[in-house]
């Protein structure tokens, strides 16, 4: 079933209009982390998400990262959210493989994990992607659903969220 659900006769508002659209982030500017392998907020990666709501999101994350470091990826969100999520990327051994990054989090909280993805070369240079898909359900709080992410391993150069990385929410109950 769609959503929302217009029975006959309801008034089409501005804001149920709204409700439906897809909710595209596309980060406008590179965000460097280093010498930390604590997770804190993209200044970006965030979007405002109703109560007693469902969405599905995808999305695409470029960074660059080096072999060494890593960078590892949380998401935040409003009290009592859950998500089921996974991010596909470079391992993390650093051979070019393609792996799963993620594991699909059944029924967590959200910034209850975090999952590395892998950085390549010596330098933080190289551009990596990492393809985002899920499901978010929202209990009574509304919010912000919010990238984290950190270096795994702590170094002086910077592991970088570049320009151009998104995600797409789209409201589906």
């Amino acid at each position: 079933m769609p959503y929302p659900v217009i029975p006959a006769g309801q008034r089409i508002t501005a804001g149920l209009l709204t409700s439906m659209l897809p909710s595209p982030i596309v980060k406008p500017a590179d965000e460097p982390r280093t010498s930390t392998t604590t997770n804190s907020n993209d200044a970006h990666l965030l979007v405002a998400v109703a109560a007693n709501a469902t969405y599905l999101f995808s999305g695409m994350l470029l960074y660059s990262a080096r072999t060494d470091t890593d960078v590892k990826i949380g998401w935040t969100g409003p009290s009592g959210a859950t998500m089921d999520w996974i991010a596909h990327a470079q391992s993390i051994d650093g051979t070019g493989g393609v792996a799963a990054a993620g594991v699909v989090v059944d029924k967590q909280s959200i910034g209850a994990l975090s999952f590395p993805l892998g950085g390549y070369g010596a330098e933080n240079t190289t551009i990596m992607t990492a393809t985002l898909s899920g499901r978010l359900v929202t209990s009574a709080t509304a919010g912000n659903l919010q990238l984290n992410w950190a270096q795994r391993v702590t170094n002086a150069t910077s592991s970088i969220m570049r320009a151009g990385s998104w995600i797409l929410l789209t409201r589906v109950a």
